[in-house]
């Protein structure tokens, strides 16, 4: 009797055999397969919520804010027009994105200030016939050198972009709304003048009592531009940090709070013309003085008449710091939905 209890034990233990060959066979390839996902997972930062910090699987919406400043330029093909250094430009606004699978798209408002300089080449005008104080007529003339023309305008900007994710490279490229809604105009030039009367020999120069005088260095406030609307083309490069993503660890969607930091090098382009085509004159002379310069009036190039034919536009290039404080609705893929310490134990 005991002969046969041990072989019914021998034999039953050499049925177990291979299913607990197979049970150690899934044991192991399920500790192999989980360990497999965490290293993956860890590898991608995952944070303590199961998360990946930088996940940009799902959809995100993302609000925020950005300030940014840098060169600017009015360029045209104006002849008598060059670009002068020191143009600059500053910028602050708000900003929604929608981001998902890499996909990006955005828009919002901003508000942008520009302060830019043109140099213009040496002009003349001269008033003939002209009345000094006596009443005797002579020819007068100007000559205006070292001419530059400011000018400061504000814009409402809302642009219209697209771009994708590489790692955490991103790259935005689309348009830009752009209409001025301010501005200011300075001129800065030196004058010379000289006379010629018919009774006498010779150019008269320098000669203060005549009001005759030489390089005066004169600088005048100006009617503001009245820029047109405009399109202009933009792109921007840069690289964004995952400063948190946090949400209820275990669901496969939820709503997870996203604070990005983004830092990138942009460039503002017109499209359009926005010469304001308004046609004044260059220089305006009082009639009852007219050899005292002082009282002068000058217009920016652009504005004047001398400008209506020719074309000219806008170019903003700097840095761009943007801050994503608040997400809505973001659904985000879990990556690990075990307990909290599985991923610690399975390493």
């Amino acid at each position: 009797m005991k002969l046969r209890i041990t072989h019914i034990t021998a034999v039953a233990l050499l049925l177990l055999l291979p299913l607990l060959s197979v049970a150690q066979t899934r044991v192991r390839n399920d500790y192999s397969s989980n360990t497999d996902r965490v290293r993956a997972a860890s590898s991608k930062r995952v944070n303590h919520s199961g998360l990946r910090t930088t996940a940009y699987d799902g959809v995100h919406h993302l609000v925020g804010l950005h300030v940014d400043g840098g060169y600017s330029a009015m360029f045209g093909n104006m002849p008598v027009m060059h670009t002068a250094p020191g143009g600059y430009t500053a910028g602050f606004g708000l900003d929604y994105s929608y981001t998902g699978r890499g996909l990006i798209l955005q828009t919002g408002v901003g508000i942008r200030w520009q302060d830019v300089r043109n140099r213009f080449d040496n002009d003349s005008l001269v008033v003939d016939p002209a009345m000094d104080s006596e009443g005797v007529p002579y020819r007068l003339k100007y000559d205006f050198t070292d001419r530059y023309d400011r000018s400061r305008n504000i814009y409402v900007q809302v642009p219209v972009l697209a771009g994708m994710y590489f790692y955490n490279f991103y790259f935005l490229a689309g348009l830009k709304f752009s209409a001025q809604v301010a501005g200011w105009t300075r001129t800065d030039t030196y004058v010379s003048t000289t006379a010629s009367y018919d009774r006498y020999i010779g150019i008269w120069e320098e000669m203060d009592n005549h009001g005759i005088r030489k390089d005066v260095e004169e600088s005048r406030d100006g009617e503001a531009l009245k820029l047109k609307f405009d399109l202009m083309g933009t792109a921007e490069i840069g690289y964004e940090w995952a400063m948190g993503n946090y949400g209820k660890k275990g669901y496969k969607k939820q709503n997870a709070k996203d604070y990005r930091l983004r830092l990138s090098a942009f460039l503002e382009c017109g499209l359009l013309d926005i010469s304001p085509n308004t046609k004044l004159s260059v220089y305006k002379i009082p009639d009852e003085t007219p050899y005292d310069f002082s009282t002068f009036e000058f217009n920016h190039h652009l504005s004047t008449a001398q400008a209506a034919d020719y074309h000219f536009r806008n170019l903003f290039a700097g840095i761009r710091l943007s801050f994503f404080f608040f997400g809505y609705q973001s659904t985000e893929k879990c990556i690990l939905c075990g307990p909290l310490g599985d991923e610690i134990k399975m390493r």
